[in-house]
């Protein structure tokens, strides 16, 4: 999931208005930007993977990705909103943290650890067992949380009015990662 999480963070700032789109944009990708900055830091590992779903191996990314980490991750991120904006928003910039993991489980293939080092992992797989599917899946919850985030737009009179470009950026962005565009495929 890529795009998908970018969806997520407007169906949240649909859901609380109040919320500072920023926020929610770079709360749905603080643990992609902590793995990066894990990588290379050498504590988390990666593997480039040519012609197999998604083209790349998360060997370690326990401190970035797992259960606990992401929810630490959550807490932390939420502590710096509480005081000027409130419990609501804290709240809802928390979530936008912990949905990266809630959708990393539903595309990633058993690699989400439980915690760091911990011998269990998880993940439903769908980006292995659908090599191409994925990417109608993630379309299709992009296309949900956006007719989401518009309809909410349209009767809040809100999100000063550039819903559809905001919108037209995640599909963008999806469209760019799809895997007939990939030089694997």
């Amino acid at each position: 999931m890529y795009a998908g999480h970018f969806a997520a963070g407007l169906a949240l700032k649909a859901k609380e208005p109040n919320t500072p789109t920023w926020a929610l944009l770079l709360g749905v990708g603080v643990l992609d930007l902590l793995f990066g900055i894990l990588l290379v830091a050498g504590i988390e590992r990666a593997t480039i993977t040519p012609g197999i779903a998604p083209g790349f191996s998360l060997d370690f990314i326990d401190w970035s990705h797992s259960l606990l980490m992401s929810l630490a991750w959550a807490a932390l991120y939420a502590a710096f909103f509480v005081r000027k904006r409130g419990l609501a928003v804290a709240a809802v910039c928390g979530f936008a943290v912990f949905s990266h993991f809630l959708l990393d489980f539903l595309m990633h293939p058993g690699d989400l650890a439980l915690w760091p080092y911990s011998n269990a992992h998880i993940g439903l797989g769908i980006w292995r067992l659908f090599p191409t599917g994925w990417w109608v899946f993630e379309l299709a919850f992009i296309v949900l949380c956006s007719a989401y985030y518009l309809a909410r737009a349209k009767t809040l009179k809100t999100f000063g009015g550039r819903g559809f470009l905001a919108v037209g950026v995640v599909v963008l962005l999806h469209v760019t990662n799809s895997p007939w565009l990939s030089p694997a495929h």
